[in-house]
Order: structure tokens, then C-alpha cells, then sequence
């Protein structure tokens, strides 16, 4: 691949990642022809990047609400309240 691509958030490889169209709202998407699956480097919903659950974790331990947690990152309830039924997970279940 070129210089500066892109790391596939699956495999955390860059040597199988190819550019795979892109999307409706301009955004180029990319297919990892090691793990065989597509991601973008950057979306317009926050709740699909790739640091999300971190930023989540970070604040569930700084003793905030999954509400206040949404409002302070601009994602939806929801999806709060989604990753942190699975941090509560033991990690053998995924």
C-alpha cells in the first residue's frame, strides 16, 4: 500500500487494505482483504468510531451516568448503554 494507509480496525493491519467505494455522505470506505471486512477511517455518527468504547470505559470510571456519558460524547443512549453491557462481560463471551 501507499504511505499513510490506512489500519484495518478488525486485524490492526494495513498491508491487506484496499479502497472500497464510498459512501453516500463522501466518506471513502476501505475492504481488508486479510480479515475480509470494510471500515472507514472517519464517520459522521460518533458513536461508530473507533475509540469510542475507550472514551466510554474512561467515563463509566470516573463515576459518570450512561446519560450524562452521552451527552458528554454526543452519542446516543443507546449505544452508551450497549458498550457498557459488554465491558461487563467476561471476555471469553463475545
Amino acid at each position: 500500500m501507499k504511505k499513510g494507509a490506512p489500519i484495518c480496525h478488525h486485524c490492526d493491519k494495513s498491508s491487506g487494505v484496499k479502497r472500497h467505494g464510498v459512501t453516500k455522505s463522501g466518506y471513502q470506505r476501505y475492504f481488508c482483504t486479510l480479515c475480509k471486512k470494510t471500515f472507514q477511517t472517519s464517520y459522521i455518527y460518533k458513536g461508530r468510531e473507533q475509540h469510542i468504547a475507550t472514551q466510554i470505559e474512561r467515563l463509566v470510571s470516573d463515576k459518570l451516568t450512561p446519560k450524562q456519558i452521552s451527552v458528554e460524547i454526543q452519542v446516543d443512549l443507546d449505544t452508551v448503554e450497549l458498550h457498557i453491557k459488554r465491558m461487563k462481560r467476561p471476555s471469553g463471551m463475545r
